[in-house]
């Protein structure tokens, strides 16, 4: 409490006054002293000691009025022996009595209202120590009484706030008219509720008052002792907390995903009586007691859901909604054991993908997942959030088979990329095969026959036969899905025979090839078809794409090496070359830049150089030519013949 400079200003007066009323009474102790000893009055002027005890009342502390008035009862005793002797008369004696009765009564009745005086006083020191604001006013007047709480409370001091109207200083805000509040108070002698008053500083208080009536007395007229506690914190908590729970139960109500909401003290109560018969792995007993389980589904009612389960479950109404997880669960439902050992072990979080049956007895595919309470919490409201999954199964099965679809088109247009691949590969040797039997025609028809030319011509014819069977023979293979054939094979012999696969072809497009096979040792395990179809496809690709870009002088070649162990194989081109995100994405299905390409070709021969262990990469810069390089892993030399 601040103490203000009017209030030092009182205190100071007050002191001033406790003096002055001491050296009074002291004085006239002395002159009533005086008088009644050494005067020949014949009166009781001891009486008079009555009015120095009455100055001194309020004044002294208890034991200085009992010691104030045994001096006066001294004081009077002497002054009668000093005046009259050991025997004085009757009547002497008799206003002697009276005068000590009266000074006797007279302090008994001041030290007994001292000590009502200072139980009032401690009483009112409580007032001051309690933090709740109270003043006592009276029932329709003013303010008579006002304690420091009330002072720090609303902000008034008890010289602001003295003889103020209440109701008008604090702007109260009743909850009923003041006339009702009144009523009761007279009725009773008690009213109770809360108040909305206002600060000193504007500010608004929500308070929980008290008031109490003191009866009126002869002559007094009835007090309101109003006591006043500030509940502003709680209420705005209160108001808080019923907007959260509005707001959760917005929420509860209009999420997308289905909740209700289960009381598991039933089953925690049957798994503890369950558990207590020391049946071992709970687990393993619950898969051979199908009955405990079946009851178990009977413990667990459903207190509570929202929307979304009413519309899942196709209910009209909470009420009408299913009271516990056996109504609602098929049969022989498989996740249920591992829900009872989930909440036995009290796992924090449960999960798992099961249905459930809705009002029209359709089966529902769902995904539910419960968080379990901790131990030592609340099994009574445990919350399950269940979703819908059958449209996430459509979608699926409707994925599946279009994925199976593509699959097949896939298949079908690797085929058809295959196909004329093979179709090129068999091309070739068949062009061979005719270029060499009509040039052994012709060497027969000579006069003489030339027959070491005709023997080469056949021999020629005799090859381009056989890769061609092999040709066809891994067609086959293929299709039956046959393990492929690899064999050691020697990288530069294959290439060179890849290049004279498409040397004609190369020719009549005006397309330079060179060969650079600088690997005669090199060799590796592979099957030889793909390799080779491999080769074919990408120095036909760079022939296109040189065609396709009108390429000055095109020209291509191929390199073969060895490079940290490994066998390398280059195809460069003076084309047009691959921008950045051509180069990035040349190797993907279905990625092309021609106008009838399928996009399949550069993909089937990564997978094929992948497929032996390898790797293929690009490194082009547009409008700079193209170099396709082929890493393979170097099989080690042949071990020698013993002889």
């Amino acid at each position: 409490m601040i103490v203000t400079e009017q209030d030092h200003d009182r205190t100071s007066q007050r002191a001033a006054l406790r003096r002055l009323r001491i050296v009074g009474a002291t004085a006239l102790i002395v002159g009533i002293f005086l008088l009644d000893t050494f005067t020949p009055l014949i009166s009781a002027v001891a009486v008079f000691y009555v009015v120095p005890l009455l100055m001194l009342g309020d004044v002294l502390t208890s034991r200085g009025l009992r010691l104030l008035l045994g001096g006066l009862l001294i004081m009077t005793t002497f002054s009668l022996l000093f005046d009259h002797g050991p025997a004085p008369e009757f009547a002497t004696l008799l206003r002697y009595c009276v005068s000590v009765a009266a000074v006797s009564i007279t302090g008994f009745l001041v030290i007994k209202a001292m000590r009502d005086r200072q139980a009032l006083q401690d009483q009112a020191a409580l007032l001051e120590v309690t933090h709740d604001a109270i003043f006592t006013r009276g029932l329709e007047g003013a303010i008579l009484y006002w304690n420091s709480g009330a002072e720090h409370l609303y902000g008034w001091t008890r010289r602001e706030a003295a003889g103020q109207a209440p109701h008008s200083l604090l702007q109260t805000e009743f909850p009923e008219p003041l006339e009702t509040i009144n009523a009761k108070l007279r009725a009773h002698g008690l009213w109770e509720g809360e108040l909305v008053h206002r600060r000193k500083d504007g500010s608004r208080l929500v308070v929980l008052s008290r008031w109490s009536l003191t009866a009126s007395r002869a002559g007094r007229p009835a007090v309101v002792l109003e006591t006043n506690t500030d509940i502003t914190a709680s209420k705005d908590v209160e108001i808080a907390l019923r907007a959260s729970e509005i707001r959760y139960r917005n929420i509860f109500n209009t999420l997308a995903v289905g909740i209700w909401e289960h009381d598991f003290r039933p089953l925690r109560a049957a798994l503890t009586e369950l558990k207590a018969r020391d049946i071992g792995d709970l687990r393993d007993w619950l898969n051979r007691n199908p009955d405990f389980v079946a009851q178990a589904r009977t413990l667990i009612p459903i207190t509570d859901v929202n929307e979304t389960a009413l519309k899942l479950m196709d209910v009209d109404s909470k009420a009408a909604f299913f009271n516990s997880l056996d109504e609602l669960l098929p049969a022989r439902e498989g996740t249920f054991v591992d829900f009872l050992v989930a909440f036995d072990e009290r796992r924090p979080y449960y999960q798992a993908e099961t249905e459930v049956r809705n009002r029209r007895g359709d089966l529902i595919p769902i995904i539910v997942a419960i968080t379990l309470p901790v131990p030592d919490g609340d099994d009574g409201r445990v919350q399950a959030v269940v979703l819908n999954i059958a449209e996430r199964r459509r979608l699926q099965r409707a994925f599946d088979h279009a994925k199976a679809e593509a699959e097949q088109a896939l298949r079908a247009a690797a085929m058809g990329e295959m196909s004329a691949s093979i179709a090129h590969e068999v091309n070739q040797p068949l062009a061979a095969i005719m270029t060499s039997s009509e040039a052994a025609l012709r060497w027969m028809n000579r006069e003489p026959p030339d027959l070491a030319e005709t023997r080469e011509a056949l021999a020629d014819v005799l090859d381009a036969t056989r890769h061609a069977t092999g040709v066809v023979k891994r067609v086959r293979k293929l299709v039956s899905r046959a393990r492929p054939e690899t064999e050691r094979i020697a990288v530069d012999q294959l290439a060179g025979d890849a290049l004279r696969l498409v040397a004609h072809d190369l020719e009549r497009s005006g397309v330079v090839l060179r060969a650079d096979l600088a690997a005669p040792e090199a060799h590796v395990r592979a099957d030889r078809v793909l390799l080779q179809q491999v080769l074919v496809n990408l120095v036909t690709n760079a022939a296109q794409a040189m065609t396709a870009a009108a390429t000055v002088s095109p020209r291509i070649e191929v390199r073969t090496g060895l490079s940290d162990g490994r066998v390398t194989v280059d195809i460069i081109d003076n084309g047009p070359g691959f921008d950045a995100d051509s180069a990035k994405r040349a190797f993907e299905p279905f990625f092309t830049t021609k106008s009838e390409g399928m996009g399949l070709g550069l993909a089937i021969c990564r997978s094929t150089i992948e497929a032996h262990d390898g790797a293929i990469a690009i490194v082009s810069e547009p409008g700079a030519g193209a170099r396709l390089s082929i890493v393979l892993p170097l099989l080690e030399a042949a071990p020698a013949a013993v002889v």
